[in-house]
C-alpha cells in the first residue's frame, strides 16, 4: 500500500507541472503592465527585483525542503503562487503588481528544486532512480506543451481583455493546493543533521560551492547558459513589433517557442545518448548564442524563428544538467543543491536584465541581442573549459 501511494506521487507530478504551466498571460504581459501605466525601465524593475529576492530565498528554501519535506515547500508553492496572482488580478500599478511578484518569487523559491527532488527521491524509494532523466524530461515536455496551449488561449483572450488571462491563470493556481497536499513525502536515505539549521545550511554550500569542483562548475555553467537564455523574455514582444509581426500571433509564435522547447525535453535522454555529454553541453553554448546573433542581424516577420534555438536549448538542458547534478549529489542535500543550481541561473538572469534594458533605451533592441549573444559565447566557452579542466567533461 505504501508503494501504491509513492507511486502515485509520479503522475500527481505530472499533474502539478502541467497545471503550474497554465499561464495564459505571458504572451501579453508586457501589454498588460502597458496598459497599466507601467514603463520599460519599470517592468525591468520589476523583474530584477523579482529576481533579487528569489537569488535570496533560493538556498533558504532548498534547505527548508530538504529538513522539513519537499511536499510541505510543495503546498507553500502553491499557496504564494495563488495569492500573487489574486494580488495581479486586483493590482492596477506598480506598487500593487510589485507586491505580487514579491510573492511571485516565495512561490517559485519554495518549488524550485522540491519538484524534481521529490521526483527523483520517489523513484529511489521504488528503485528506479535510473529513469529520472527520462520521466523528468516527460514532465518538462508535457508541462511545456501545456504552456504552448495555456498561451494560445491567452493571446485569443489577451484581444478581448488583457485582465481575463490573470482571471483564467488565477483560477487554474487554486486547484494545485489540493494537488500539493495529495502528495506523498518520500524517504530521504540520509536523515539530515536538524538542529543548528543555519550552520548545516552553510556547511551543505561550503560542500556543493567550494569542495565539489565538478558540481561547482556544472552549476556556474547551468547558470550562464540559462540565466542568459532567459534574459530575452521580455524582449520578444517588442522584438516581434520591430519585425512586423501582429499582436494577434504573439500567443500562437509563444506556444511554438515551448512546443519546441517540449521536444528538447522529450528527447533530451535519447539525442545525449547519440551525441554524448561532451558535444550536448558544447551544443547549448552555440545554440543560444548564435540564437541571439541570428535575431540582432536578420529583422524580418519570421525572424521569430531563430528564437526557437534557444527554446530547444531550454528544453534539452534542464533534465540533462540537472542529471549530471543528481549524480553528483546525495539524497539528504538533494533540494538544497538543486536550488543553488537555480539560484545561479536566477544570479546572471538579475546581473545581465537591467544591463540589457539599459542597452535597449540608449542604442537598440537589436543592439541588445548582439551583446546578449556575444557574452553568453565568451562566458559559456570558458564554463566549458573548466568543465573539461575538472573533467566533468
Amino acid at each position: 500500500m505504501k508503494i501504491k501511494k509513492i507511486e502515485r506521487n509520479i503522475w500527481k507530478l505530472y499533474m502539478f507541472q502541467i497545471l503550474c504551466s497554465l499561464f495564459f498571460f505571458t504572451p501579453i504581459m508586457v501589454l498588460f503592465w502597458q496598459e497599466n501605466s507601467l514603463s520599460i525601465t519599470e517592468i525591468m524593475i520589476l523583474q530584477s527585483i523579482y529576481s533579487v529576492i528569489i537569488v535570496l530565498l533560493e538556498i533558504p528554501t532548498g534547505y527548508f525542503a530538504d529538513v522539513f519535506g519537499r511536499r510541505t515547500s510543495l503546498i507553500n508553492a502553491s499557496l504564494f503562487t495563488f495569492l500573487a496572482l489574486l494580488t495581479y488580478s486586483l493590482g492596477y500599478n506598480f506598487y500593487q503588481f510589485l507586491l505580487a511578484e514579491i510573492l511571485f518569487a516565495f512561490a517559485i523559491a519554495f518549488i524550485s528544486g522540491a519538484n524534481s527532488a521529490m521526483l527523483y527521491d520517489t523513484l529511489k524509494d521504488l528503485k528506479k532512480e535510473k529513469l529520472y532523466k527520462k520521466i523528468w524530461g516527460n514532465i518538462l515536455s508535457y508541462s511545456y506543451m501545456s504552456l504552448a496551449l495555456a498561451y494560445i488561449v491567452g493571446g485569443f483572450v489577451g484581444k478581448i481583455n488583457l485582465r481575463w488571462t490573470i482571471y483564467m491563470t488565477l483560477l487554474a493556481m487554486f486547484f494545485l493546493i489540493p494537488l500539493a497536499i495529495s502528495l506523498k513525502e518520500p524517504q530521504r536515505h540520509k536523515l539530515i543533521f536538524k538542529k543548528g539549521y543555519i550552520v548545516d545550511m552553510l556547511r551543505i554550500i561550503k560542500t556543493v560551492v567550494l569542495n565539489n569542483k565538478k558540481l561547482k562548475w556544472i552549476i556556474i555553467y547551468s547558470g550562464v547558459l540559462l540565466g542568459f537564455n532567459g534574459a530575452a523574455l521580455w524582449l520578444y514582444q517588442p522584438y516581434f513589433q520591430i519585425s512586423g509581426l501582429d499582436i494577434v500571433y504573439f500567443g500562437i509564435v509563444f506556444a511554438f517557442f515551448n512546443v519546441v522547447a517540449a521536444l528538447g525535453s522529450k528527447y533530451a535522454h535519447k539525442i545525449e545518448g547519440i551525441i554524448g555529454p561532451k558535444v550536448s553541453l558544447i551544443s547549448l553554448v552555440l545554440l543560444i548564442g548564435i540564437g541571439y546573433l541570428l535575431m540582432s542581424n536578420f529583422v524580418y516577420i519570421f525572424s521569430f524563428s531563430f528564437a526557437f534555438l534557444q527554446q530547444f536549448a531550454k528544453g534539452f538542458a534542464t533534465p540533462v544538467i540537472e542529471d549530471y547534478i543528481n549524480k553528483l549529489t546525495s539524497s539528504d542535500i538533494r533540494a538544497t543543491t538543486l536550488s543553488i543550481q537555480n539560484m545561479s541561473q536566477r544570479f546572471f538572469y538579475a546581473m545581465i536584465i537591467p544591463i540589457i534594458g539599459l542597452v535597449v533605451d540608449i542604442y537598440s533592441l537589436t543592439q541588445a541581442l548582439t551583446i546578449l549573444g556575444i557574452t553568453t559565447l565568451i562566458i559559456g566557452i570558458f564554463s566549458l573549459l573548466m568543465l573539461r579542466r575538472v573533467k566533468v567533461i
